[in-house]
Formats: structure tokens, C-alpha cells, sequence
């Protein structure tokens, strides 16, 4: 049952992750959501130019504003559930490697359920935590990865 709520939520370079690796998105507790906060907080606006001149109050800007975004950190919680400690040790090695090597270091994140896509590299990993022990049966764990979005587009997936 698992299996048919997770697979194909999430796809990165076109790989469903759940289907390949056994990683999903996961959260701290029920009631959060601080996977699709990270993902769908607009990305901070670039500063305007402004010129400080001492003889006049205030200061001087163009007459029109161009809005730009900043480029911006994501950080994702996945967790990995195993049947065993071999099965688990693959899986999590596997997604780690294909994180980091993306294509050509690149990785297009999509989020089949509310249409978004992001362009994004991996910067590196955090808060690893053992939810099942190895060597008990069934293996879980959850670990944050971090992203930087160079050129945040803010965007449905299918204009992207």
C-alpha cells in the first residue's frame, strides 16, 4: 500500500526515487510540512541599485524596477525504509551516489502532485537519524539533503 501512495510523487532527472531507491520525502511529525515549506517559500528579491548622494534627501533609483530573485537554499527530509541491513545499506549508498553525480552534477526535481519543478544541485547532507536498528529486520532512517537553486524560476513545471 506503501508503494501506491509514494511512487511517482516525486522524480528527480525523470528517476522516481521511491521506485528506485526506496526514498520519499518525510516529515518530523504528522502535522508538518517543512518539505513543501522549503520548496514553495518564494526565493528573497535581489536589492534594488540605489545611489546615496549627501546633498539630497533619500536616495536616487532607476526609474524602473526590475524584480530578480535571489538564488536560494532547499532542504529536503527523505527517509529510506529497508526489509534488511544489505537492502538498506544499497539503497542509501545508490541515492547518495546518484545525488551527488545528478547529470552532470544537475538535478531537475519534480513534484508530480502539485506540478512543480526545480533545477537545483546538491550541497550536502545533515541530520542523519536511525528510526529501526540494523540487524533487527526491517531498516529505517531519515537524513536531510541540502540544495542551492542557482536561478530560481518559481514556475509550473510544465513551462519549464
Amino acid at each position: 500500500m506503501m508503494a501506491e501512495i509514494l511512487e511517482g510523487l516525486l522524480l528527480i532527472n525523470q528517476t522516481d526515487v521511491y521506485a528506485r531507491f526506496g526514498a520519499f520525502l518525510a516529515e518530523t511529525g504528522e502535522d508538518r510540512h517543512d518539505n513543501y515549506d522549503s520548496l514553495l517559500a518564494p526565493p528573497a528579491l535581489k536589492q534594488q541599485a540605489e545611489v546615496s548622494i549627501r546633498e539630497e534627501d533619500g536616495v536616487r533609483m532607476p526609474d524602473i524596477l526590475t524584480q530578480t530573485y535571489e538564488a536560494r537554499d532547499i532542504t529536503l527530509r527523505f527517509a529510506i525504509v529497508a526489509s534488511n541491513d544489505v537492502s538498506f545499506f544499497t539503497r542509501y549508498a545508490s541515492f547518495v551516489k546518484f545525488l551527488k553525480e545528478g547529470d552532470d552534477g544537475w538535478l531537475a526535481l519534480h513534484l508530480t502532485d502539485v506540478g512543480l519543478k526545480f533545477r537545483v544541485y546538491m550541497t550536502g547532507f545533515s541530520d542523519y537519524s536511525q528510526l529501526a536498528p540494523f540487524g533487527k529486520g526491517e531498516v529505517a532512517a531519515t537524513f536531510s539533503v541540502k540544495f542551492r537553486e542557482p536561478k530560481p524560476t518559481f514556475e509550473l513545471a510544465a513551462s519549464i
